[in-house]
């Protein structure tokens, strides 16, 4: 089989590397050989899992170790991480993953894809060079305005969108992530430490003057976090963040007669979170294990085994999980041991959407017990003093 790899993310480097360790033969279309995103850059550890090779040291990140959660009342939290978040520079792991696919035999090909058609049973690929190949099979992982979902799978519904706006601040770290919740705002704001910056953002909805709005936010929050010294070096960043529409299948909007859209391309991105690296490399894997037994429709049936329904559980609840009332309650909880395990567990993506209000009432006597020794606690000794945030100069 040829397959083209339109995109050398996470997704498409990944698709990539498997579909030729398998016997494929692969050509793989990204003109950058390496470059940031715009995303805060995390990695749960049930991502780790798709890809056991995140976990060497040699490839530099961060294990965040601890998770700050501000609700809109400015209410915190301090969690510690069970399984510490693994946070990467995006340039550092697409080159990586870009190097991993070329090691085993991937072409890689620095130029864009500038048209595709069907030709015969296969396809025909132009890029900008001028130089035509020919593909049994495409692979769209170039994102959700990409040529192979606007040219290739254009009868397939909008995505839906949402914005991410925020800073690159150069020479701090950190050992926590720091989230922040806002009243009225479908969103929230991270702060992810990497190895030489931090990486901090905000998400919410699109539309005029938001862009604006949410960038005073963060720039406020992060001012009155750590003072004026983080914003001596920055670098301003923003994109749209795509997922699937709300009551859209998987299947629906990922694969087709001799192609198939991975990641973003997909809307494989959670709605609440706005989380798509670990989901981009699990689609890259279950692809490549469709494709390896000449059945593409077993790459959804894959995804559902694993995934079924999370996605649009996500969807469909996103306005409950954003509501201050929810934010308040969750994160005065998160101060009892039972609440903080489930938090630790959702991070390292370990607990399920669909089973959260059955943990959550399963554990209410612990949960109470816990408060009740909480604020005992605090009317013999005082309310506890949140320690100061983590911040080190690199």
């Amino acid at each position: 089989m040829r397959a083209a790899v339109v995109g050398g993310g996470p997704a498409g480097s990944r698709a990539a590397e498997l579909l030729s360790s398998r016997g494929a033969r692969v050509f793989l279309y990204e003109a950058r050989p390496g470059w940031e995103k715009p995303c805060g850059g995390g990695v749960p550890e049930r991502g780790v899992d798709f890809c056991p090779f995140l976990a060497d040291p040699s490839l530099p990140q961060v294990r965040a170790g601890r998770a700050r959660i501000f609700s809109p009342r400015g209410r915190e939290a301090a969690v510690s991480l069970a399984e510490p978040l693994r946070i990467y520079s995006r340039t550092r792991l697409n080159g990586h993953l870009l190097k991993r696919a070329k090691e085993r035999g991937v072409e890689v090909l620095p130029t864009r894809v500038t048209s595709i058609h069907r030709e015969g049973s296969g396809w025909k690929v132009s890029d900008a060079t001028g130089r035509s190949r020919t593909a049994d099979f495409v692979v769209g992982a170039d994102g959700a305005s990409g040529i192979v979902r606007g040219r290739v799978a254009r009868a397939l519904p909008s995505l839906g969108q949402s914005l991410g706006i925020g800073y690159y601040v150069d020479g701090f770290t950190s050992d926590e992530i720091i989230l922040k919740f806002f009243d009225s705002l479908d969103g929230y704001l991270w702060i992810f430490p990497r190895p030489d910056h931090l990486a901090i953002g905000i998400c919410g909805p699109t539309g005029a003057g938001n862009s604006e709005k949410l960038l005073r936010d963060l720039t406020r929050f992060l001012v009155d976090l750590y003072g004026v010294r983080v914003l001596g070096r920055f670098r301003t960043y923003g994109a749209r963040i795509p997922s699937l529409p709300s009551g859209s299948a998987m299947q629906e909007s990922s694969v087709g007669e001799g192609w198939a859209l991975l990641g973003d391309a997909a809307g494989l991105v959670d709605p609440l979170t706005r989380e798509g690296i670990h989901y981009a490399l699990a689609s890259a894997s279950f692809l490549a294990d469709a494709l390896s037994e000449g059945e593409p429709l077993g790459y959804p049936r894959r995804w559902n085994a694993v995934f079924g329904g999370e996605l649009e559980w996500a969807s469909a609840h996103k306005e409950l999980f954003f509501s201050p009332r929810f934010i308040e309650a969750f994160t005065h909880l998160a101060l009892t041991t039972p609440v903080a395990a489930i938090v630790s567990e959702l991070i390292a993506g370990r607990q399920k959407y669909g089973d959260l209000r059955r943990r959550l009432r399963a554990g209410a006597p612990g949960v109470g017990l816990a408060l009740g020794a909480l604020l005992l606690r605090r009317l013999v000794a005082g309310p506890t003093k949140s320690s100061a945030p983590s911040l080190v100069p690199c």
